[in-house]
């Protein structure tokens, strides 16, 4: 590989909306782009609230480098040498009362995940459309207050594999409709304080550690790689990719990105999800000018 001529040597991707359209088939152009770019010694790397299992596919199909940022920022996995760089879990007393809040919402479904498996209450069509699409599959618990709040612990450092992580839960992921996820936060916010809660998508409400996300996951990846913030380009499109944005030295939005996203963004593409990787690696990693206009 030959060294990049311009400032940038790192993109960082979301995964859902950013790299995939909603077919969720990384599209030729955006392969043969991000292959153009590590050719050019920029290294590619994802950032997803998916669990390795569900991302790997993506990761395999795009050649992309090590590590991969999972469960929007609990867990960076170095996937090579099967080691977790940073792995967070749940505030136990946080996820109780989280969890006892989702019993006075029966028409949402959460869904916990706890060393690459998922537990769920019960499996109903809501269920299965979300676990269908990530390519997974869950175990029914009943109640989730008794099988999964259990006492939790917190290993920011772990050197083995994903294998031998600890079982306790690093999120939560609720599916339902989007008006009655909005009063969910509202009453998390009250009675969960030590639960942080992000919007991946308008129907995800994802509950995570506190002080955790994407951004925070962006600075372990740049001291294990060795790339200064400056240096990296990050792309996104939801609420949960904004703190990796704010973090990059560029942070881009895809055009049909969130308007907070788009807002905070230091470019704003022209191409949607699914095709704007294309755009980002011409103008800033290839062929194009290092400066970071917003919008064009």
């Amino acid at each position: 590989m030959v060294d990049v001529p311009r400032r940038y040597r790192l993109l960082v991707t979301d995964v859902d909306g950013t790299l995939l359209p909603p077919d969720r088939r990384v599209l030729p152009a955006v392969r043969e782009a991000l292959r153009a770019v590590r050719d050019r010694g920029v290294r590619v790397c994802l950032a997803t609230g998916r669990m390795w299992r569900s991302v790997r596919p993506y990761v395999e199909a795009v050649g992309a480098d090590s590590p991969v940022v999972l469960y929007n920022g609990a867990v960076v996995y170095d996937f090579h040498a099967d080691r977790v760089l940073e792995y967070h879990t749940l505030d136990p007393d946080g996820l109780r009362a989280a969890l006892e809040v989702l019993r006075e919402f029966p028409d949402v479904r959460p869904h916990v995940f706890a060393q690459e498996r998922v537990y769920v209450d019960r499996l109903d069509p809501q269920s299965r459309a979300y676990l269908e699409r990530d390519g997974i599959t869950a175990e029914e618990v009943g109640d989730l207050v008794e099988a999964c709040a259990g006492g939790a612990t917190v290993a920011k450092t772990h050197r083995g594999g994903l294998d031998t992580v600890p079982r306790d839960p690093v999120k939560v992921l609720v599916v339902g409709n989007p008006e009655r996820l909005l009063s969910l936060e509202g009453e998390l916010a009250r009675r969960a304080p030590k639960v942080r809660r992000v919007f991946s998508e308008r129907d995800f409400l994802e509950l995570l550690p506190w002080g955790v996300s994407k951004g925070t996951a962006l600075r372990t990846v740049c001291a294990v790689l060795g790339v200064p913030l400056h240096e990296v380009v990050a792309v996104g499109d939801n609420p949960n990719d904004l703190e990796m944005l704010q973090a990059a030295g560029l942070g881009v939005a895809v055009a049909n990105a969130h308007p907070a996203v788009r807002e905070a963004a230091g470019y704003v593409t022209r191409a949607p999800g699914g095709e704007a990787l294309v755009e980002v690696a011409e103008r800033f990693l290839l062929n194009g000018s290092p400066d970071n206009p917003k919008g064009r």
